[in-house]
């Protein structure tokens, strides 16, 4: 695909925000960064989340909700077990998840299998599309662990816990918001399009362009979800693009379709 000529901005936190410009640069297009959140480990809950690394055998399914989560919750397993724990089913939220996943992991032994997008025309995001996959609908007393961030959405434990599964969450990292000067936003303001990747990121990016001059919300909005697209629409974006999914494919797709 050639963006020869297109101006991207791209918000996403590092170290995803630089792949996906270069990802994006090699396809022709000029690219600003302008990532929305900075990732920062837990470090003072390290001995909390040693203590639960170390029940890992305990569980049927380990559920990883994004690639930080991969990226920090391999180097734990990798520190607490010298020999990975036989009978888990490891599960990577999205294809970009769990390919990940299966890089980092493989020298420990993970191995997790992409699933299947089976929503009707693209209508569901990627934690209702996982819960929907046949085997999370006969999941009663199972052990269930999602390694993922701070905060977020409740949806996928509470699901699986109504299911009858037993749910434990493990937050290894937190996500802060950024704040920019007015040069440094300009540096975007011939932007063709915005990529935004996650409601929080959306959020941040509003609020900093709250004070600007309206144009902004005039500018063509790449989101992941039909969720994220509907959040956009009430902060008052006004040309919002559904890419279904939030890899730097699936953006570049929505873009060139346009």
């Amino acid at each position: 695909m050639n963006l020869q000529g297109k101006h991207i901005l791209i918000t996403r936190p590092e170290p995803e925000n630089q792949i996906s410009c270069l990802f994006f640069q090699t396809a022709g297009a000029k690219v600003t960064s302008l990532p929305m959140l900075s990732i920062t480990p837990l470090s003072e809950k390290e001995a909390s989340i040693r203590a639960q690394i170390f029940e890992l055998d305990q569980y049927n399914k380990v559920i990883f909700i994004s690639k930080n989560a991969v990226r920090h919750g391999v180097e734990w397993i990798d520190y607490c077990w010298p020999q990975l724990p036989i009978g888990i089913q490891w599960v990577g939220i999205g294809e970009g998840t769990t390919t990940l996943l299966n890089e980092l992991g493989s020298t420990l032994g993970i191995q997790a299998k992409h699933t299947p997008f089976i929503g009707k025309n693209g209508d569901l995001n990627i934690s209702e599309n996982l819960l929907s996959q046949p085997e999370f609908q006969t999941i009663q007393g199972e052990r269930i662990l999602i390694i993922k961030g701070e905060g977020g959405r409740q949806l996928l434990a509470s699901t699986l816990s109504e299911r009858g599964a037993q749910v434990n969450e493990l937050a290894l990292y937190k996500r802060d918001k950024i704040t920019y000067s007015l040069v440094k936003i300009r540096t975007a303001a011939t932007a063709d399009f915005i990529c935004v990747t996650s409601t929080e990121s959306l959020e941040n990016l509003t609020t900093i362009l709250a004070n600007l001059a309206q144009d902004w919300f005039k500018k063509i909005l790449v989101v992941p979800s039909q969720r994220v697209a509907q959040e956009a629409k009430k902060m008052g974006w006004e040309h919002i693009i559904n890419a279904h999914g939030a890899d730097d494919k699936s953006l570049m797709a929505a873009i060139s379709d346009l």
